[in-house]
């Protein structure tokens, strides 16, 4: 069992073929994202900033200003945390997993790989968006683009991690912390391929209704550029009854 991205994508045939000759291993960039908070801060949308703010985490250009934008609305937040966390706090870090992937989606439609690896998004963004990477290196070479819509997301469910299954995380090249989400998701969820002629191939990863639960692990982060997000330390496929197994019972419905 490994960790798996929150979209798991088909590649398509013409593009994986590109992947298929490897790319050699590269050092983990370094990050000049701000350091994880060690308590909850209110979500505060941050003052523009220039691309030279942008560049310094790996963009090419300035993300969207509504990418800060999101929604809890239809999506329940459960809190298990026993008082660990505030029911508040809960609800706040449900929203900044949304915004994050935002981002995330964001930078894989803009081939931004470099964001993904030093933007802050993730403490263990080669495991956590390789498959976000993947695309990206096979999209760039074909000279396409990809856009990914998300699953749709029935409860968030904030949810502590035994300091025992540290081992379990680390094996797998993620990062342990103490607190993750079990996401209740579904289909649909689609993967829209544009190449080089403007031809559009839109193919369907998970159907309507089909189960695409993840345990997601992360902390808040108070980010000046993206505002408050939750940066992911790894991502766990809890649809797999290995994966259920291992995880137990964090990956339990």
């Amino acid at each position: 069992m490994v960790p798996r991205g929150r979209r798991i994508w088909i590649v398509a045939a013409a593009i994986a073929a590109v992947v298929a000759c490897g790319t050699a291993a590269e050092p983990e960039p370094q990050s000049s994202a701000p350091r994880p908070t060690s308590t909850p801060i209110k979500a505060t949308a941050p003052a523009p900033a220039p691309l030279s703010e942008w560049q310094k985490r790996g963009a090419t250009e300035v993300p969207p200003a509504d990418l800060q934008a999101i929604s809890l609305e239809g999506i329940q937040v459960v809190n298990q945390t026993n008082g660990a966390v505030s029911d508040d706090d809960a609800r706040a870090w449900a929203g900044a997993v949304l915004r994050a992937i935002n981002f995330e989606q964001w930078a894989v439609s803009r081939n931004q790989d470099q964001f993904l690896l030093r933007s802050g998004l993730s403490s263990a963004p080669r495991t956590v968006f390789q498959p976000d990477l993947v695309d990206i290196d096979a999209a760039r070479k074909a000279s396409s683009r990809i856009e990914y819509t998300h699953k749709v997301f029935r409860r968030m469910v904030l949810r502590p991690v035994p300091d025992a299954m540290k081992t379990t995380f680390t094996q797998q090249l993620a990062v342990w912390k103490p607190y993750a989400f079990y996401l209740d998701a579904i289909g649909p969820a689609t993967k829209r391929v544009t190449d080089a002629g403007g031809r559009q191939t839109t193919q369907t990863v998970l159907q309507a209704g089909q189960a695409g639960h993840e345990l997601v692990g992360g902390e808040l982060v108070h980010d000046p550029l993206m505002g408050d997000i939750f940066a992911f330390a790894s991502d766990w496929d809890c649809v797999a009854p290995a994966g259920r197994q291992k995880l137990a019972p964090l990956c339990n419905p």
